[in-house]
């Protein structure tokens, strides 16, 4: 497959017009966001329960179709492309529950990462360990690569899995609730792993619900309602904004 190549200017994501619908339920209508190219930058998309949030990673990332609209990931029109084609892209996401294998260990389900990605053939297994000792040791958990993931409390399977996603040396990256179901220590670590991605110069979209990690890992914060942005703005101004306290954050605003 010819490599896509990455045009000169061209933003990191553009999503123009998108629409989704379930049967009579639209999910997405005329949908919009842009994500400039920048050394330093995380936006977290925020919205309650069926807004829509999961649905927008899943057609990025081309598990569902799109019925209409566009979305290009450095210039490079997504759509046109099959799904495959994204991880040379450097796109890479994780997901709300850990997709993993239990019975095997923390290091054969990160490589799987790479096989997932077509990388597996044509490279010297030693570069692809090599790659899978950075990714743990990027989530701290290099000490663990021997452990079955059945042994695991759940907080390290969801590093696992961003592991997983770092394999392949994404330059963005889109998570899907990285904090659901961990305990505020683990939301604490989760927190300082994704700072230090951010700082590197990847791209996150943070799919989320827990404020405090927007406000530790976000700069810009993107509210979902009914399927488009009501609001667009610095983590500053969305706990200040009436629009975000109102329909989404409530009290959490005040922690």
């Amino acid at each position: 497959m010819k490599t896509v190549q990455e045009r000169a200017g061209s933003q990191v994501l553009r999503i123009s017009g998108l629409c989704k619908s379930f049967g009579g339920l639209n999910v997405l209508s005329n949908f919009e966001l842009e994500i400039p190219h920048a050394e330093d930058m995380a936006v977290a998309v925020l919205g309650q329960n069926g807004a829509g949030k999961t649905t927008l990673v899943n057609l990025i990332t081309r598990i569902l179709p799109v019925d209409a609209g566009t979305i290009e990931v450095y210039g490079n029109d997504v759509l046109s492309l099959p799904a495959r084609a994204l991880a040379p892209m450097g796109v890479g996401r994780t997901f709300q529950t850990p997709r993993l294998l239990l019975d095997d260990t923390v290091l054969d389900n990160v490589l799987l990462g790479s096989v997932a990605q077509g990388n597996w053939h044509g490279q010297a297994r030693r570069k692809l360990l090599a790659d899978a000792q950075e990714a743990l040791e990027a989530v701290s958990l290099a000490d663990q690569a021997g452990r079955a993931i059945r042994s695991l409390p759940f907080g390290s399977r969801k590093l696992v899995e961003l592991a997983r996603a770092l394999i392949g040396h994404p330059r963005v990256l889109l998570l899907d609730e990285p904090a659901a179901g961990l305990s505020q220590v683990e939301e604490e670590h989760l927190a300082e792993v994704l700072v230090r991605l951010r700082a590197s110069g990847m791209t996150l979209l943070l799919i989320e619900h827990r404020m405090m990690l927007v406000k530790a890992v976000a700069q810009r914060v993107v509210m979902m309602a009914s399927g488009k942005v009501v609001f667009d703005g610095t983590v500053a101004e969305a706990l200040d904004s009436s629009v975000v306290k109102e329909g989404y954050l409530g009290t959490q605003v005040a922690g």
